[in-house]
């Protein structure tokens, strides 16, 4: 009986690995042509500029092919969502991480970043979108197919895109947005919505590297903002 139990439990432990695998398959076509591109576009150019022109024009590629695949191309915006709430959720998750940060000494500034509208529409508008469409729209149904409990799929896809940032802090921080955004969009499929949380956190996070006086600033609209937050009714 215990080797029949034991037997049925690699089984199914076994069938659950096969499977995410197979949903990962899709991520590591993705990810592979994105790195195979951004290393021949450093030996070819020198221009950082011609590095991040040919990342975005990759990512909306990517996006596009991605959700076609799913016949959601037409996503439409209902002003009635809300979506203020969503963008101050974002900012002030990234305020939150940036004080830690900071506190600890654990922060990098660049002043000197000639880049910045470049980084800003890579790093935290472009990025950020292409992150939620191949993690959360794609991959959650995709796991959803043979992980039943919605808690188990938020976990286990956060953990995932965690692990693809290949470094503790950018993991950490990924984790927390896959929680976040992975609970909004099984309960919402509201690809606007963790859009929006993403973006705003990586926007503002660009700005900080830049401007670290604006993490003093944006600790004191943080409190505004939860104040504004709690005034509203809440809802997603």
């Amino acid at each position: 009986m215990y080797l029949k139990l034991s037997y049925f439990f690699i089984e199914k432990v076994m069938k659950v690995i096969k499977c995410l695998l197979l949903s990962l398959k899709e991520i590591f076509i993705v990810l592979f042509i994105q790195y195979f591109i951004l290393i021949i576009s450093i030996i070819l150019f020198n221009g950082y500029e011609n590095i991040y022109i040919g990342n975005i024009l990759l990512s909306i590629f990517s996006i596009i092919y991605i959700l076609s695949k799913k016949n959601i191309i037409n996503v439409s915006f209902n002003i009635r969502n809300n979506y203020f709430i969503y963008i101050m959720l974002g900012s002030s998750i990234s305020i939150i991480y940036n004080m830690i940060l900071y506190r600890f000494n654990l922060y990098t500034y660049d002043t000197n970043n000639t880049f910045l509208f470049l980084d800003i529409l890579t790093s935290g508008i472009i990025g950020p979108i292409f992150e939620e469409v191949v993690f959360r729209v794609s991959f959650i149904p995709k796991v959803e197919c043979f992980i039943y409990n919605k808690e188990k799929v938020i976990i286990i896809t956060s953990i995932i895109f965690a692990i693809l940032h290949f470094n503790f802090l950018s993991g950490f921080i990924a984790f927390i947005i896959g929680i976040i955004n992975g609970y909004i969009y099984i309960k919402t499929r509201d690809i606007i919505k963790i859009s929006l949380v993403h973006i705003s956190l990586n926007t503002i996070s660009s700005l900080i590297t830049c401007y670290n006086n604006l993490i003093f600033i944006l600790g004191i609209i943080l409190m505004i903002e939860v104040i504004l937050y709690f005034g509203k009714e809440r809802y997603l």
